[in-house]
């Protein structure tokens, strides 16, 4: 049995007693909402016969330390109905503002709702749907990705942040995360355990310092009839010993710390960054920049600042802790047992304060990156920001944001406010009262001077372990928070996977054929519906259409950059599926109407796809692309310099560097993405007869606007709302006077009232 959602046993049981045979069940998946918009749980499982809905109300125990979840301890049966598959002729989501409904259509034509759900289910009740709709019509099920159904946590029901990694940030063990972050460490074992074992010795030289300059000189040097009495000039060298052997081992851990720490830190970016460069094209349209910016920097900052201040310092505190602990104990049992009872108490009274803090500041971290995303917006955009006069909309938009940011931080520091220096105060008072009771011991000869000493000087050294634990928990909860967001990006899965063992190809031909292609970015609102086509290798195949028809969908889905939902793609009678991808990337060029040129020179930017390539190729390519007129007229000519996104250059320019940068890759199969919309007439005939050069061994699709320039393709299609609605060539189109010539007929007036 495969689930969307898991059918708990206490359900299980309901069905058996209505005699359905559980080990028979396909599928199963749970709805939150009743007819009425109430929250119930619903269970829809289906046989290869039988429909079933389970309603009731599900009753949890109470979580208990270290459970991973609620145990369901008891399911309320409210409703039962079946439904025989045979009987179903349809089944599908209706959607509404917040929420969804899943319908039946029956064989007689009558429809009507069998549950209602949350918005945020619609995803796998659209893939549960299809299921039920096949076995109904006895057709195969492919459940290749139904590992992607997985949008809520099971323990606390809220839905994930990023759907392809099931992880959620509250239900997160931070132990776990924390063994993790430690476990990064494993190449300088050696190190890391000489830097503990200084660390370690240090504070034992620390902790047995007052011993030496307290209770040792005052009660066995200077008393009278003492173990040592006169021998001052001892005990002044051990201690001068004791606080030299310390400070040595403090430097000694701090340079360790500060040459380990940096490199592990350099290899946590590294592999962030490389882990989003693994990931599909969607996890990045899906995220804004600054937000992604923010993890590999920020978040990294903070894990540094973790371990050069809170571990270091952590180890150094636990330690100091310990053995002020034990020598307390040893002095006065009395008085150390009431001081340490006291900073039990204060440890517990912020554990439970900072895991308070710990939503406040993943709702600070949320609030900053939303408040970076539009800065970086503003930023990238600042042509379109100036060109509509929106100064003022930009500052306030930024505003709104950082104030959110703002109100969270500041609820955040008043909470520590004003918990803090009530601790701080609590702890001197215990202070205080220590040394008060410390005096009438040593009145009553219970204890020695030196001794009180000693004691007093212990109990002083509390404070910067009790203030630090007191602030640690900030830090804890910030980096937690930071290595799990980073840990999300390391472990998020790609939605286009590679094959486990890919088919290799040296070079492709070209031959392209679509066999009922479907494709939705959102869950049951296709963009592309049922298409089937062929592109012969070696032609120039052609695509038309309205804006938001499909055109570029299609486009990507042939070079794989997302994968199809429904059907197949085979390139050489290949799936492509089954292709490496460094094959496909490397046969594959594409030349998008969105161009990208990055930082650096003209040359540079055009021998991207082969940095290998010669002066004279990139030369080559630049003139297939009718950019070398241009590029030899710029200062440095190709080595000129270019900004971000090639700034200093026109859009006809970047589309023309953009292309000779896919020219150079000589790709076996050339697309073309409205690669001439930003150029002018006469150009635009220039890379025609270029692309026209490129056509001898080696397929061309192309996406354009002006019919004009697809009059040659061997092959057009017309796609309109994702479907394909007609194919054959310029001359077939017109003369079938059907949707290309509809779309000719409009350009052609178009044309002729301009020149008018």
């Amino acid at each position: 049995m495969k689930f969307f959602d898991v059918l708990p046993k206490l359900c299980e049981n309901e069905l058996l007693k209505r005699g359905v045979m559980t080990d028979e069940l396909l599928y199963c998946v749970k709805a939150d909402l009743d007819g009425e918009g109430c929250f119930i749980d619903v269970y829809i499982i289906f046989t290869k016969d039988t429909l079933c809905v389970l309603s009731g109300y599900e009753k949890y125990g109470r979580m208990k330390r270290g459970q991973k979840r609620k145990i369901l301890e008891e399911f309320e049966t409210s409703g039962y109905e079946e439904y025989a598959v045979s009987s179903i002729d349809e089944m599908y989501v209706d959607r509404y503002t917040n929420s969804a409904r899943l319908m039946i259509k029956d064989t007689d034509g009558k429809e009507f709702p069998i549950a209602r759900f949350s918005l945020g289910f619609a995803d796998k009740f659209e893939k549960f749907s299809a299921r039920v709709n096949c076995t109904a019509k006895n057709e195969p099920i492919d459940d290749s990705l139904l590992e992607g159904v997985k949008t809520h946590c099971p323990v606390c029901g809220e839905p994930y942040p990023d759907p392809n990694r099931p992880v959620c940030p509250r239900c997160v063990d931070r132990r776990s995360v924390f063994k993790r972050l430690i476990s990064m460490f494993g190449d300088f074992k050696a190190a890391v355990l000489l830097m503990l074992l200084t660390i370690v010795l240090s504070n034992v030289f620390a902790v047995i310092a007052p011993v030496f300059s307290a209770q040792m000189l005052y009660d066995d040097v200077l008393a009278k009839g003492g173990k040592y009495y006169g021998k001052v000039l001892l005990v002044v060298m051990l201690i001068v010993g004791v606080n030299i052997a310390s400070l040595i081992m403090r430097v000694v851990s701090g340079v360790i710390t500060s040459r380990i720490v940096p490199v592990v830190t350099h290899r946590l970016r590294v592999k962030i960054f490389s882990s989003m460069q693994g990931l599909s094209l969607d996890f990045f349209t899906s995220k804004q920049t600054g937000s992604l910016m923010s993890r590999v920097d920020r978040d990294s900052q903070n894990i540094y600042w973790f371990f050069t201040d809170i571990v270091p310092y952590g180890v150094t505190n636990l330690v100091k802790v310990l053995g002020i602990a034990v020598i307390m104990l040893i002095i006065s049992p009395v008085l150390s047992l009431g001081i340490i009872a006291t900073i039990t108490f204060i440890q517990i009274v912020q554990h439970r304060f900072y895991k308070s803090q710990r939503k406040l500041y993943r709702k600070y971290d949320v609030a900053t990156r939303s408040a970076n995303s539009v800065l970086s917006d503003a930023m990238n955009g600042q042509r379109v920001v100036k060109a509509f006069a929106k100064e003022d909309v930009e500052i306030e938009r930024y505003r709104v944001k950082n104030t959110d940011a703002f109100n969270i931080n500041s609820r955040i520091n008043n909470r520590i406010a004003d918990t803090i220096p009530v601790i701080n105060t609590f702890h001197q008072t215990v202070t205080k009262l220590a040394v008060y009771l410390g005096d009438v011991l040593v009145i009553k000869g219970s204890i020695m001077f030196g001794a009180l000493s000693a004691l007093i000087s212990y109990t002083n050294m509390t404070a910067e372990p009790i203030g630090f634990f007191t602030w640690i928990g900030n830090r804890w909860a910030r980096c937690m928070d930071a290595a799990s967001r980073m840990f999300e990006i390391m472990d998020a899965l790609p939605t286009v996977k590679e094959a486990e063992d890919p088919v290799r190809v040296k070079s492709l031909r070209g031959d392209i054929e679509l066999k009922n292609v479907s494709f939705e970015y959102e869950a049951g609102r296709p963009v592309i519906k049922n298409v089937s086509f062929k592109v012969q290798s070696g032609h120039m195949f052609g695509i038309v259409g309205k804006t938001g028809a499909g055109k570029s969908t299609i486009i990507n889905l042939m070079a794989r950059l997302y994968d199809v939902t429904g059907g197949e793609i085979l390139i050489d009678g290949i799936p492509i599926r089954q292709l490496a991808f460094e094959d496909i990337r490397r046969s594959i060029g594409i030349v998008s109407q969105e161009t990208y040129l990055f930082i650096g020179t003209i040359a540079d930017n055009i021998r991207y796809a082969n940095p290998g390539a010669t002066m004279e190729e990139v030369i080559e390519a630049a003139k297939s692309a009718n950019a070398h007129e241009f590029i030899t007229k710029l200062p440095d000519g190709y080595d000129t310099k270019v900004g971000e996104g090639g700034v200093s250059l026109s859009g006809g320019e970047k589309q023309r560097i953009s292309i000779a940068r896919a020219i150079i890759q000589k790709p076996d199969i050339l697309i073309l993405d409205e690669a001439t919309a930003a150029m002018d007439t006469r150009t635009e005939r220039k890379i025609q007869a270029a692309i026209d050069n490129l056509k001898q061994g080696r397929t061309i699709i192309s996406i354009a606007h002006r019919l004009s320039t697809l009059r040659d393709a061997d092959m057009l299609c017309v796609i309109e709302n994702g479907e394909l609605k007609e194919m054959g060539t310029h001359d077939e189109l017109i003369r079938r006077k059907g949707k290309y010539f509809d779309l000719y007929k409009l350009q052609a007036e178009a044309l002729q009232f301009i020149q008018e």
